[in-house]
């Protein structure tokens, strides 16, 4: 009976001493916090923070007559090391066309595309759509499905070819406006966090699909046929930068992007990271100039050449001789490193 009393007493002992962890009343923190050790994201390259004078060198002084430098500080960001390629923003293109895919067929009830019960045998009510399940595009009941809802018309098909419509590549994301959140209740008096923040969102809806076509009204008379049928489908141009993407499609990009690595932190019950964005003007020119704060080019000095004559990036050169810089057209990302295309 008194071994008992004095192992009672001993877990109550233990229990009093592991609630009291608040650290003797001071002021000491949430404790046992998860550690964080960020990586830098993959592609990645980490842009220190800094100050640079942003606008006209000295070396451009035309320029410098009609608009004037101004030092700008910026913070430190993680940038991509290079351009989007065809193939990483085919990777949006697919994860969209794919999703549409399970929301059609877990509608029509497709076996395996929409879950009705929990892991307990519990109803869902609504149902949830499945995205683990593999879709079987071969499969004649799925091909019948998804005719209609994703395949191009007969009358709009090329020697009856069966292909994907892409104008049905729709993205869709929530946006917060916070600044106009902070405006409004600032302007009206509210406390801040009081109002009903339903009234600044907002769904956004994005054709993500690249506008092939922009190979031949970017360019008059040129031959570009080629690029408009293979850039964005052929594997040879996998790792070339992306192009006949806009403002809105590069912003859902971005949106996705967040979604898609914060999704498998979530999973893995790590902490998430912050949004990835487009940069900003002042970001863009401070990472472009390489911490070079008056030269007109990353690599330094007004000059296009290395010294054995080589031209140090992708650009147009000169009149007319569009190949003197190694390519004709784009180049794949990094091609240019050592100022040799590779």
């Amino acid at each position: 009976m008194n071994m008992k009393k004095i192992i009672l007493l001993s877990s109550i002992v233990a229990l009093l001493s592991a609630c009291g962890s608040s650290g003797n009343g001071e002021l000491i923190g949430v404790q046992n916090r998860q550690i964080w050790n960020p990586t830098d994201p993959y592609g990645m390259v980490f842009i220190p923070q800094g100050s640079f004078n942003m606008g006209p060198s000295d070396q451009d002084v035309p320029f410098s007559n009609v608009t004037a430098s101004k030092t700008i500080s910026v913070g430190a960001f993680y940038m991509d090391e290079t351009e989007i390629t065809n193939n990483e923003y085919r990777q949006f293109v697919t994860w969209v066309r794919d999703s549409l895919a399970h929301i059609i067929l877990g509608e029509a009830g497709i076996e395996g595309h929409l879950i009705e019960e929990d892991r307990f045998g519990n109803f869902l009510d609504p149902a949830r759509i499945n995205w683990n399940t593999r879709i079987r595009w071969n499969d004649q009941e799925v091909r019948e499905i998804l005719e209609e809802e994703m395949y191009l018309p007969e009358h709009e098909r090329l020697n009856g070819r069966r292909e994907f419509d892409t104008r049905k590549y729709v993205y869709k994301y929530q946006v917060l406006d916070v600044q106009a959140a902070s405006v409004k209740s600032k302007r009206e008096g509210d406390a801040t966090g009081k109002r009903d923040r339903s009234e600044f969102l907002s769904e956004v809806e994005v054709s993500i699909f690249p506008d092939t076509l922009t190979w031949i009204h970017d360019y008059a008379y040129s031959f570009n046929d080629p690029f408009t049928k293979n850039y964005f489908f052929h594997p040879a141009f996998d790792n070339y930068p992306v192009v006949g993407i806009n403002w809105k499609q590069a912003t859902a990009f971005t949106k996705w992007r967040t979604q898609m690595m914060n999704a498998f932190f979530r999973k893995i019950k790590q902490p998430v990271l912050p949004e990835f964005r487009l940069p900003t003007e002042s970001e863009w020119e401070y990472a472009s100039r390489g911490g070079l704060d008056f030269s007109p080019y990353p690599w330094g000095g007004p000059y296009t050449r290395n010294i054995k004559g080589c031209f140090l990036a992708n650009f147009k050169p000169l009149r007319g001789d569009y190949v003197a810089d190694g390519g004709l057209k784009t180049m794949k990302t990094a091609s240019y490193e050592y100022g040799l295309p590779l």
